[in-house]
This record gives C-alpha cells, sequence and structure tokens, in this order.
C-alpha cells in the first residue's frame, strides 16, 4: 500500500509513486538537491501525536528503562533539520529514499549502505531540541510477519538472513538434518541451494520456536524491538508516524515540519514481500499455527513496544487455533 494512499492529494500522486518521480528532476552537472526547504506555516499537530509521545516517556518511567543510542540506527539532513530512525519493514527503505535525496544523494539501490553516509555525525545531533525527530512504527506482530515472509520464507531470492539463521531455526526444530555418518557437514547441501537460496524453508511457527529462544539484545534489526533500536527512552521524538493507522493531517503536518513540498515530495510504495502487503488478515493466517502460549510469549517480547504504542494484542491472540 502506498503511504499517501488516505493524503488529499493522493489521487494526483498516484501515478507516479512507482517510480520516486518528482517535479524538476536533479541536473547531474549541477547537483542541486529536488527536495529544497521550504517555510511554511506549521497545521496543527496531530491531537493524538501528544498523547502517543507521552505515552512513550511514561512506559520508560514505569518500567524504570534505559536505552543506549547507536548513531548507525538514524540518518540526517543537516539542510533541513531533520533526524529519522530506520526501522527495518516499516517503510524504512522509503523514507531512506527521501534523506537520500534530501542530502544530494541520487541512490537507486543498495539502500542499506546509505546509512553509513546520512547517520548523525555526533551524539549531540540526537539530543538537539531545534532538530525534528521523526519515528514511523507499525503493529509489531505484522512487522514480524512481514519480516518472516521477505528475509526468510521468500526463497525466490538469497538473503542474509535466511542464509545466516535457517540453520539455527533447523538446529532447534529438527536437528535430523545435522545427523551424517560421515565426517563432512551435509546440512547446508539439505537447507541450501548451490546459489544459496533455501532449499528448505522453515515455518513461522518453527521461526517463532526458536526467536522465542533468543537473546533479545541480539535481535536481527528486521525483527528487533522499536525501544532499543530507537533508544526510545533516551531521545525525545517529536512525531510517531503509525502506518497503520495515519491520516491526511498526520502526512501534511510531517512535510510541514520536515521543510518538504507535498508537491516535490511523492513517496515510492511502502516495502511488500513477493506475495503482497501484510495486514491483520495476512498476519492472523500465519499465526493461526501458533500455540496460546506461544503467541503470549511473543507479546511479552514486545510488550514495551505494544504499550508505548497502544497496540492491541487480543485479536492476535483470538487468531490461534490453540494448544
Amino acid at each position: 500500500m502506498s503511504i499517501l494512499k488516505n493524503h488529499k492529494s493522493s489521487a494526483t500522486h498516484s501515478e507516479r509513486l512507482n517510480n520516486f518521480s518528482h517535479n524538476g528532476k536533479k541536473d547531474k552537472n549541477i547537483g542541486i538537491s529536488i527536495f529544497k526547504k521550504t517555510v511554511k506555516i506549521i497545521p496543527p499537530e496531530p491531537k493524538d501525536n501528544r498523547k502517543i509521545v507521552k505515552q512513550m516517556s511514561d512506559t520508560c518511567k514505569e518500567n524504570n528503562l534505559t536505552t543506549s543510542i547507536n548513531k548507525k540506527n538514524f540518518l540526517y539532513s543537516f539542510q533541513h533539520n531533520d533526524l529519522y530512525c530506520w526501522i527495518r519493514k516499516v517503510g524504512s527503505t522509503s523514507f531512506t529514499k527521501i534523506f537520500s535525496e534530501m542530502n544530494n544523494r541520487m541512490t537507486t539501490r543498495n539502500y542499506y549502505k546509505e546509512v553509513e553516509f546520512l547517520a548523525p555525525k555526533t551524539d549531540d545531533i540526537l539530543k538537539d531540541s531545534k532538530v525534528f525527530k521523526l519515528l514511523v512504527v507499525r503493529h509489531p506482530f505484522e512487522r514480524l510477519v512481514s519480516a518472516f515472509r521477505d528475509r526468510i520464507e521468500d526463497n525466490s531470492k538469497y538473503t542474509a538472513q535466511s542464509w545466516i539463521y535457517a540453520p539455527k531455526i533447523f538446529h532447534v526444530t529438527r536437528q535430523e538434518l545435522f545427523e551424517s555418518s560421515g565426517t563432512i557437514d551435509e546440512s547446508v547441501f539439505k537447507i541450501f541451494y548451490e546459489d544459496k537460496r533455501l532449499k528448505l524453508i522453515p515455518t513461522f511457527k518453527e521461526f517463532v520456536k526458536w526467536l522465542l529462544q533468543q537473546d533479545s539484545d541480539k535481535d536481527d534489526p528486521h525483527w528487533n524491538q522499536y525501544y532499543k533500536h530507537c533508544a526510545l527512552c533516551s531521545i525525545q521524538y517529536d512525531f510517531v508516524l503509525k502506518l497503520d493507522n495515519y491520516t491526511s493531517g498526520d502526512i501534511d503536518y510531517m512535510f510541514a515540519r520536515m521543510h518538504l513540498n507535498e508537491n516535490d515530495v511523492y513517496l515510492p510504495k511502502l516495502e511488500q514481500t513477493k506475495a503482497g502487503c501484510t495486514n491483520f488478515e495476512e498476519t492472523c493466517n500465519y499465526f493461526k499455527n501458533l500455540s496460546h502460549e506461544a503467541v503470549v510469549n511473543l507479546y511479552e517480547k514486545y510488550r514495551i513496544d505494544f504499550d508505548m504504542f497502544n497496540y492491541e494484542f487480543d485479536k492476535y491472540f483470538e487468531c490461534t487455533d490453540g494448544d
């Protein structure tokens, strides 16, 4: 789905979303950013934003939490004075494209590597009250399923996550794969094709069983906790965009605070797996094979994120077929 689907002017943008097009393409010989800083009247702050920001702070205090800061988890635009914490599977590619062009970098691939160039140089920027700090989130369970579908289940491509974690998952769920009468470990040939794509695909149930045994502090960025990754108990964010529940007012406010002209900026479609967008219905379909205990344990793993952003848990519990 497009992040602008509810925006009042989205209909005029629809034909250009896929190409991330804009008015006045950058002249390669001049090096002028297409995203010129604009000064405009800031619309009213969405009424729910202050509640969410306060809820984040209250959750930190109630749980006596502190979070460490990693500058590499952020993108910064000096010209626009904007800071954004990227979260994988929450539109991070879309926003990385925007920050890349805001910094005069016309990258068309390898957006993960853009972090090396766009990360703030000092910690002071992260605490500067004059810098607009943006956070983008979605329901933790939907993000988890989206990550599984894209990075583990989709074996039409090689992914670092499938190469690293599939054997670890099978060590927990299918130990017989690693039994061999010879001296050579043949498990890699059982699990992967020669081009490193998965031959055997873990089920979501197997993935969850493995994940719940892991140290949360060492989770992959595609399924780690928001509050740790973005240092939510150490940084005061100005605006939180919930991708699964936003309004045209949210988009207008975000663009204005980022000093971007909405007529020049076109957000590309959010990341989707090969099988399509991961919404509640799709997530529920994956959860149906989990036990009630597994879903409760998943909730406990991501409980702080649930509490901070007031996300529902019960309806996902009801998706399961039980024990």
